[in-house]
């Protein structure tokens, strides 16, 4: 009787563990990685890229790291030091995604702090597989797919476990055909196939800048990761012009299987060297925080890390984007919504009106620098770090700025909401030839009534200008447009105030033809 309820015992533990291992385990760590040898690249040089999922640790900082053979920079957690994604003063960088079909041994280097461990003592990517055959004979706690490249011009990714590895070298054409090699959270030697969703996104995508020699880092920083698809792979547009499902949100997108999650903290693109260049010039495009909630700089090995990335407690650009996330992500009942119109609207606006054009003059100003530096042979490291610390200032005040912006977008929208804007449903619906849409003001306003198509493209304004306080109807009759679903909505700025103009509803019709 002890024996059978011992046994009785011991599968309840296991069937425990396994499933504390699926809720919390599996989800938990859930990166997109990817490496592209010279060959693949519109400029000739190798790129090492990942995005961190990590909802437990949403304070990411960039640490510099002189402690050990080699000076590096690395994207660690707040007050931490093991490395998650990083690059040292020779030209190697290394980073993972974990992946749960690899067996790990039960002692030696965990993940974080073998990545910390080779940062600080290879120097190439030949140096690192001579490290894993060395610890295949002590064990090693690691069950990863590492990415790593090198000065000179290796590129490569490890499925790892704790005493084997197998290499895929983006330079061999018999196993990258096109140059580069893309993972998720399984491994090919593993046979699994965690995060295959984001998988077959991520493989569309880099296909795409690789047939339009658009493979460079400004490509998978803002398009990659900061991508949203469904559960076919299929891609989701921004602003999202629907309901995710009937009981959710108008304009939400559900971003559990996408490569930009509500679980993303950080985001890395390092690009290498062509052969002859200094391997100083080596650069970590890094966004600290959710990806797109956040903006992209520049990080290089030899310089400090300014204290704006790397902050105590916490790094202050990580914290504005996490203040960012939070209104994006508002959808309380589940998180993993993400609020797509305060993304972009159909007008123009949002929030990547603010950072994307921040952005694109933070990597016009470093390219020109790295320019400079190739060209002369010369890198100054005070001027490298005056850089550094001017786009990290720059950056923060523009994020402090979008979310000043997106509270006073959100509170406005909230208050007046409650305080008499109304847009009905339009009647008949579904109706031919002709509807009738109204709404309703309670103080004199300029507005705009727009109809959009299912993608989000505006495609007519019913009515536009100054309209006094009160109730309007407004007759459609699309005749020159095709049958099908379409939208509209009432945009509305009092004129009186300072108030940005708001979103005050938008609803779905059905036009027969």
């Amino acid at each position: 009787m002890k024996t059978r309820h011992f046994l009785y015992s011991l599968l309840l533990t296991f069937l425990l563990i396994q499933v504390v291992r699926l809720i919390y385990v599996q989800p938990a760590e859930a990166c997109t990685i990817g490496v592209a040898s010279g060959k693949a690249t519109a400029d000739g040089r190798p790129l090492l890229w990942k995005t961190r999922d990590l909802q437990s640790r949403p304070n990411n900082e960039i640490y510099t790291n002189t402690s050990y053979r080699y000076k590096f920079v690395s994207v660690v957690n707040a007050g931490g030091t093991y490395a998650w994604m990083g690059l040292n003063e020779k030209g190697f960088a290394i980073l993972n995604s974990y992946s749960g079909d690899l067996q790990a041994s039960d002692s030696g280097l965990t993940n974080g702090l073998l990545m910390r461990d080779v940062l600080g003592n290879c120097a190439t990517v030949a140096e690192f597989q001579h490290f894993l055959d060395s610890t295949n004979v002590t064990g090693r706690q690691t069950h990863a797919n590492f990415g790593v490249i090198d000065s000179t011009g290796q590129a490569a990714i490890f499925e790892t476990g704790g005493t084997f590895y197998r290499k895929f070298d983006a330079n061999n054409a018999a196993q990258a055909p096109n140059g580069y090699v893309l993972r998720t959270n399984f491994s090919v030697t593993g046979g699994g196939n965690s995060g295959i969703e984001r998988y077959h996104r991520t493989v569309k995508l880099i296909g795409d800048f690789y047939s339009g020699d658009t493979l460079n880092y400004r490509s998978i920083l803002r398009y990659q990761m900061r991508d949203f698809s469904d559960f076919d792979s299929n891609p989701v547009p921004v602003p999202f012009p629907e309901r995710w499902k009937p009981d959710r949100p108008f304009g939400y997108i559900y971003t559990g299987v996408s490569i930009c999650r509500s679980s993303s903290v950080s985001a890395v693109v390092i690009q290498g060297i062509l052969t002859g260049e200094s391997p100083k010039l080596s650069t970590m495009w890094a966004i600290l925080g959710q990806p797109a909630s956040s903006i992209a700089l520049p990080y290089w090995p030899a310089a400090q890390t300014p204290p704006e990335a790397g902050g105590d407690p916490t790094a202050p650009l990580c914290d504005e984007a996490n203040k960012i996330k939070a209104l994006l992500f508002d959808y309380l009942p589940n998180t993993n919504y993400i609020d797509s119109y305060k993304l972009r609207n159909a007008e123009g606006g949002g929030l990547w009106a603010r950072t994307f054009p921040a952005e694109d003059s933070i990597f016009t100003a470093a390219e020109a620098q790295l320019q400079q530096w190739r060209t002369n042979g010369v890198v100054n490291i005070s001027a490298m770090e005056n850089i550094e610390s001017g786009l990290a200032r720059y950056a923060l005040i523009q994020l402090k700025q979008a979310y000043t912006g997106l509270i006073s977008s959100v509170s406005d929208t909230q208050s007046n909401m409650t305080a008499g804007f109304s847009l009905k449903q339009n009647y008949p619906n579904p109706f031919n030839p002709m509807t009738r849409i109204r709404f309703s003001l309670p103080v004199s306003c300029t507005i705009h009534l727009t109809i959009y198509n299912v993608t989000g493209k505006a495609v007519l304004t019913l009515a536009s200008g100054p309209f006094k306080a009160g109730t309007y109807f407004v007759s459609w009759s699309p005749k020159a447009l095709a049958g099908g679903v379409y939208f509209y909505r009432l945009t509305a700025k009092p004129v009186t105030g300072t108030r940005p103009e708001l979103i005050v509803q938008t609803k779905k019709l059905l036009y027969l033809k």
